[in-house]
């Protein structure tokens, strides 16, 4: 039995939105709009899934090819569109996003 390692490596984003949005289009439009910008069409295609968005609309989540990563960090800090995004953490390693106890209370 031959065993192959998972074609991609996921990596998990967390952002912070300014200001809240908690429309999960608008935000990937945001982002895929970003892409766009910054390293053309050809990125705008990449593939993201949003996992988790706070009830509150100010932190995403973010699931995505580990290659694609850096693009997507550099387009969503340099686009000027609204609403904003400032990079939180990221992992390999989705459990370790979990929110502290500061964010519960």
């Amino acid at each position: 039995m031959t065993r192959h390692p998972f074609s991609k490596k996921q990596t998990y984003i967390m952002l912070s939105i300014n200001p809240p949005c908690a429309d999960a289009l608008r935000l990937r439009k945001v982002m895929q709009d970003g892409l766009t910008e910054t390293f053309g069409i050809t990125a705008s295609g990449t593939y993201l899934d949003i996992l988790w968005i706070a009830e509150s609309g100010s932190e995403v989540v973010i699931r995505l090819s580990e290659e694609d990563a850096p693009k997507l960090m550099a387009a969503v800090v340099i686009t000027p569109a609204s609403p904003r995004f400032s990079a939180i953490k990221q992992t390999n390693f989705l459990p370790s996003l979990t929110l502290s106890k500061e964010r519960f209370t």
